[in-house]
């Protein structure tokens, strides 16, 4: 009888090699682990794909329009001085203006439902009206005697907007204006223009009062416009700078222009491309890397000279 386990049976296999120390054991005992110097690659066409990117994030788009304000407040002149009777603040600021007119100073200041500026505490601080010329590097100064006593109130009220919309100060510049100055589209009997610039009374660090804006409004003709300080947007508006001169392209790309603003930090830093993009990647603003809230496209007529505001419809 033949021996049945010897008709093209295979050999039995090698014994499997020993397993490798631990890690944590090989390296205690000054062995390095296996792959200590790099992971293994994919073998050719089985590394596994990307992430679908999915849909871009929408890009808001808005027009605006340069418009002559006919004033510049120069913010950084802004300031309170105290008044000659040394218990009151008054109002000071530097300022051009390329036609005359009138600065009329407000505490306590809000809209009525006619979008009319008016003072709630008028009882105690009457509006004040100072007339100006046309011309540059002018100073404004509020009347001695008219100023805020501080020690009157309580600090809150002097340092937050209160309910309903009642600002501590507000000054409104109305500017004498020609027809040639107007939007396009205006009528020529309802030629006005209206700077207002609501704040608040904030503390320095020698504990004096300072101010700081925290709203702008331009009527122009009857529309009421709320500006926004959008950096960045000098460089692309500007139309005497070259195509080859930096400061224009995205700051991602470096080659798309620039038109495209992160909110609310309003850095316009961005191609709408690499906009659209920016959510997916980090959704933080490249400038100053504040999370993202939204994206505006801007698109900018810059025909207009003089002083101008960016105003987005």
């Amino acid at each position: 009888m033949g021996n049945f386990g010897s008709r093209g049976d295979a050999p039995p296999p090698p014994p499997p090699p020993p397993p490798p120390p631990p890690a944590l054991q090989a390296h205690l005992h000054g062995v390095r682990p296996p792959y200590y110097h790099r992971y293994p690659g994919w073998p050719p066409g089985t590394a596994p794909l990307p992430p679908p990117l999915g849909v871009p994030a929408s890009v808001e788009q808005h027009r605006t329009v340069a418009v002559h304000a006919g004033v510049n407040i120069k913010g950084d002149s802004l300031r309170l001085e105290p008044d000659d009777d040394g218990r009151g603040l008054l109002l000071a600021f530097s300022f051009d203006a390329d036609a005359p007119g009138s600065i009329t100073v407000y505490f306590f200041a809000q809209e009525d439902e006619e979008l009319i500026l008016k003072a709630t505490k008028e009882n105690l601080l009457k509006p004040v009206t100072t007339a100006f010329n046309k011309g540059h590097d002018q100073e404004f100064n509020q009347p001695c005697g008219t100023g805020i006593d501080v020690s009157q109130f309580e600090e809150s009220e002097l340092t937050k907007v209160g309910e309903g919309g009642i600002f501590p100060v507000a000054f409104k510049v109305d500017v004498a204006v020609s027809n040639n100055q107007e939007l396009e589209g205006a009528h020529d009997n309802e030629a006005s223009k209206c700077l207002v610039k609501f704040a608040i009374l904030a503390k320095k660090g020698n504990a004096k009062f300072g101010v700081r804006i925290v709203q702008q409004i331009l009527w122009v003709n009857g529309t009421r416009y709320v500006l926004q300080e959008i950096y960045g947007i000098g460089n692309t508006a500007d139309e005497n700078n070259h195509e080859d001169e930096s400061g224009k392209e995205c700051v991602v790309c470096l080659s798309e222009p620039r038109d495209t603003t992160v909110l609310p930090c309003r850095h316009m830093c961005l191609c709408r491309e690499c906009a659209q993009l920016l959510r997916l990647q980090s959704n933080k603003c490249p400038i100053c890397r504040q999370p993202v809230g939204g994206l505006l496209e801007i698109k900018v007529d810059t025909e207009s000279g003089g002083h101008e505001k960016e105003l987005s419809s």
